[in-house]
């Protein structure tokens, strides 16, 4: 009697384990398309069977299982961040690179082939008037486009300042569910499958933001830590980033009055943007500080378009101011063309202007030697090849816009090439980690029928229990 009891004890309980069973299996179906989710598996175990010792044997559930694998989750996490910055960058490079004519026929290129084209044709006939006005006039324009390409290129880089300091924002936001995730971990006793898997959700979406790594700690907490190793969570305290503008004091800046660079601050005010190297994030702060800083200038570097607004103003005013405007005895000597803020080289390109002083009658096409259209030819083979006069690093002004278009044109491409294949790399990593974490539908429909049979089974065997404690108790009935 006590033996049936016990096997009826026995066997209620392994149907009561098979359906904590299928309940985790309709929760891993449920969850199948839930972002983070790892599957889960009931932790089954074999009691003891002895039936001289009342040992009834039967199966006990001890606790869940989760797949999850660190090791692949880290490479989804790493592999995420790579594309995010290749992402940034290749978007943001787009956008500067369509600032530059590639085909010569519009813009920078096409404004100075212009005035160098005004200066040929005054070559010729150096005393026209109509040639004179011609290369004000073409003066004027290629100021002009210098002045829109650095207009555009500055309002690109506070356009770029909005989406760093936006970028930054989500991050502190993710930040704030990790620390979320950390205080409900410490006020609980038993693991949260959703709650992990809204956790892994939100480390997917910050890789695609910035760098960074992960502990798990003995109470179940997770640190978020830069990729330098500040903390960005640690516990219930979150090292809030911020986005602000500076110009670099360290090393002591060559150009004070340069255009700010972006920064990254944490809670303490401490610097940490070169401890951001990936993700969104330290795309667009490549793009923002490198790329653009090379072309406007910063605290270190003039920048390449006020090289080439300060060097073309400066060729030419030089070659003017040597000559005379006429052969005749007593001539007046030649006026500048062009003006720029002198007093920040970080500013040439955008203060360049045609020399309010100057007037047609002021062009001087004779040179020191008294040549009647010295300078005039001087200034007509500016672009010329071989020419010495106005080079940049060995390149004469046509050369040197033509690699500053074909530099930024790199970059784009290098970007553009490195994001496509980062996402074919990035996807692998994902389908190898959900392989191992995420949940199948045909594995979970055949435990399904494992279960579904096994409570069958244990079914069957409390019906003939049943029917044995039955009889059993009729016989001890009919006996007494």
């Amino acid at each position: 009697m006590a033996n049936i009891l016990a096997s009826l004890s026995s066997a209620g309980n392994a149907l009561d384990v098979f359906q904590q069973a299928l309940s985790v299996i309709q929760n891993n179906v449920d969850n199948s398309s839930t972002p983070g989710y790892a599957t889960q598996t009931l932790n089954l175990s074999a009691q003891p069977l002895v039936v001289t010792g009342g040992l009834t044997g039967g199966v006990a559930a001890q606790g869940l299982d989760d797949s999850r694998d660190n090791y692949a989750e880290e490479q989804v996490q790493q592999q995420t961040q790579t594309l995010g910055f290749y992402t940034a960058q290749a978007q943001s490079t787009g956008t500067i690179q369509s600032f530059f004519d590639v085909s010569g026929t519009g813009g920078v290129p096409a404004a100075l082939n212009n005035l160098l084209s005004a200066f040929s044709s005054w070559s010729v006939t150096p005393s026209d008037p109509t040639a004179e006005q011609n290369v004000l006039s073409n003066a004027q324009s290629l100021a002009s486009s210098i002045n829109g390409l650095a207009n555009s290129l500055s309002s690109t880089s506070q356009q770029m300042d909005t989406d760093i300091s936006s970028t930054v924002s989500q991050i502190n936001t993710i930040a704030a569910q990790v620390q979320q995730y950390n205080e409900q971990e410490l006020q609980s006793s038993t693991p949260d499958p959703g709650a992990e898997a809204n956790l892994y959700s939100a480390l997917d979406n910050l890789s695609q933001l910035t760098n960074f790594t992960t502990v798990k700690q003995s109470d179940g907490t997770i640190t978020v830590m830069l990729g330098g190793g500040d903390p960005l969570v640690m516990g219930t305290q979150v090292n809030q980033l911020s986005a602000s503008d500076a110009v670099a004091a360290n090393p002591p800046a060559t150009y004070p009055n340069s255009p700010p660079s972006a920064v990254i601050t944490d809670s303490q005010g401490n610097d940490v943007t070169s401890q951001i190297t990936s993700g969104q994030l330290g795309g667009l702060l490549d793009t923002r500080n490198r790329v653009l800083g090379s072309i406007l200038g910063n605290a270190q570097q003039q920048g390449t378009l006020n090289q080439f607004a300060q060097t073309l103003a400066d060729t030419v005013n030089n070659i003017l101011e040597s000559g005379t405007v006429s052969t005749a005895q007593g001539a007046a000597a030649g006026t500048a063309l062009f003006s720029y803020d002198s007093t920040n080289l970080t500013n040439v390109a955008a203060s360049l202007a045609l020399n309010p002083a100057i007037t047609a009658s002021g062009l001087a096409p004779v040179d020191s030697s008294g040549n009647a259209n010295g300078n005039a030819n001087a200034l007509a083979n500016l672009g010329s090849a071989g020419n010495t006069a106005g080079n940049i690093g060995g390149l004469n002004l046509v050369q040197f816009m033509a690699q500053m278009t074909s530099d930024i044109g790199q970059e784009n491409q290098t970007a553009t090439t490195n994001q496509s294949t980062q996402q074919q790399i990035a996807a692998q990593a994902t389908t190898l980690r959900d392989q191992v974490s995420g949940v199948s539908l045909d594995t979970e429909a055949t435990q399904v029928l494992q279960f579904q049979r096994a409570y069958q089974a244990t079914a069957q065997v409390l019906t003939v229990l049943n029917d044995m404690l039955d009889t059993t108790i009729n016989m001890m009935t009919v006996t007494t």
